[in-house]
Order: structure tokens, then sequence, then C-alpha cells
């Protein structure tokens, strides 16, 4: 039975009192002009759209999507331009880009999203070295490493493999997944009241290959759910874009991973998202 997780936040951050964070960038004042294209991957009719196996019993939870507003989350560079994000800091955007620097942007030419799961390509025209992925199975309780910008600040989280859960949202859109269940270890900073700004940003192994993307967290219960793997490489699979697989890897660990995130940032790998929405105060605030 569904079971609607009270307390589950998605990491992507309301703006609010940070609507200021739409002024580091710069578009033009025509709307078409500024609006990427966006369009949804698409399987064959005969293709069953990942995660195959959603009718195995699992813990289910439901998010109820509210319209999209004005919000910050992560992305991570994979090369070609692409980047990838979670689909709820991407769908429903009149403008996105990455931060640049103060009242410096730049904006995504397209969005490509998944039609089942919550994950989203942005195509930017900045192209930083890419990270690696993983070709292995995920084992119960492995460290992951999270880095991006919670609360629109640096920062990550340090976390441990619980198992498997699936994830229903319902409202601008609905989907159906099967998403990695995380137990937080340590935050970075410690005082993080939450974790929205996340959203979006790499989940790493100790050797810093990409093992999901963050989705979402409860703060009540202290866990962090990540996109599985399976639905992350459907999507460039359909997109055509195909990681390199001599992408650099590092360590990371639990007394490192604040330092090697504060590099990748940096070198501007992993970037924050803005997302803008024509006439916010028409739109219910989640």
């Amino acid at each position: 039975m569904d079971r609607l997780l009270n307390g589950l936040a998605y990491l992507a951050a309301i703006v609010g009192v940070l609507y200021a964070l739409f002024s580091y960038a710069r578009f033009p004042e025509n709307e078409d002009a500024r609006r990427p294209p966006v369009s949804y991957a698409e399987q064959p009719p005969d293709v069953h759209v990942p995660p195959y196996n959603v009718s195995e019993p699992r813990r289910t939870f439901t998010i109820d999507l509210s319209p999209q507003q004005p919000s910050i989350g992560t992305a991570f560079a994979i090369g070609g331009g692409w980047w990838l994000t979670a689909r709820h800091v991407a769908d429903g955007c009149d403008t996105i880009g990455l931060v640049q620097g103060p009242r410096k942007g730049i904006g995504a030419q397209q969005i490509v999203l998944h039609p089942n799961a919550d994950v989203a390509l942005l195509s930017v025209q900045i192209d930083p070295e890419p990270f690696a992925f993983l070709n292995e199975d995920l084992q119960k309780g492995q460290d992951g490493f999270a880095i991006g910008y919670p609360q629109g600040s640096p920062g990550g989280v340090y976390a441990q493999l619980m198992g498997l859960e699936r994830m229903k949202q319902r409202g601008r859109y609905h989907t159906d997944e099967l998403v990695r269940t995380w137990a937080e270890r340590k935050r970075a900073p410690d005082s993080l009241p939450s974790l929205g700004g996340l959203s979006g940003g790499p989940m790493f192994n100790d050797r810093g290959q990409v093992i999901g993307i963050l989705v979402a967290s409860t703060n009540r219960r202290g866990r962090v759910y990540t996109s599985d793997l399976t639905s992350v490489r459907w999507l460039l699979e359909q997109a055509s874009v195909f990681p390199s697989p001599y992408a650099p890897l590092f360590p990371l660990a639990a007394d490192n991973f604040v330092g090697q995130g504060d590099t990748l940032r940096e070198d501007f790998r992993i970037a924050q998202v803005f997302c803008d929405v024509k006439q916010p105060s028409r739109r219910r605030r989640h």
C-alpha cells in the first residue's frame, strides 16, 4: 500500500527570501527567446520504461507535486555539454540554467526529461571535465557522498546505503520508479536545517564514480533518496549521451568529502541550478 511519507521534502529549495538569486543571470527580454525547448525521452511501444520491476513488493511512498515555482538545485557535468539533474528541478521552468557567479549565469539550450523517473538532462554551452559512472551493483551498507548546494550554499552529505524503495510522484506529472534509500551519517556543514537545494546533485561512491542523483530527503527519519542508475542509464541511452569511460576517479571518505566537494565546485564540474517561473505569485507554493 502506498504511504505518504510525512516530512518528506524535495531537495529543490524554494527561493522565497532568496529570490535575489535570479539576479545572478541575465537573459533576453523576449520570454520565448530564453525558454529552452523541452523534450521527453520516448521508448519504442514494445519497450517498458525503467524501472522494470516496480511490481515487486517494496516499501512505497508518494510525493504530491505542487506547481513549479522559482527554485534552486544542483547539476553535474557528464560530457559534451550535457548535465544531469533531477526532473522536479527542471520540469516546468520558464528559464533554467547554471549559476557561474554573482550576476552571472548561463542558460540551458535544451531539456530532456525522463518520462517515468525523477531524472533530467540539461544541454548547456559549457563542457567541464565529466564524471565516471559505476558499472557494478551497489552493495547494502556501502558509503555514498552527495555534493552540491544545500540551502543554496556549498555542502554535502555522507550516507550509507539501506536498500530500495518505490517512489511515486503525483501532481504536475506522474512517475513510478525505484529509488535507493540512504541513511544520513554526516552533513556538511553540520548546521544545515535541511538539504533543500541539493536536489539533482550527484551521489558518489568512495572512488568518485556516480551512483545516483539526489531526488528527495526526510529530516525526521534522516533518510536521503537517489535515483536508481538503471533510470539514469536509460535516459542517457535514449538521448544518445554517452559518458566518457576515461573520466578520472578521485577518493572520497567521511574525512575528505567536504574538501573534495569544494574542489569539484571550483572546477565547475558541479554547479548550482536556478529555475525561474513567470508570475510565481499566481502559483501555489509547496
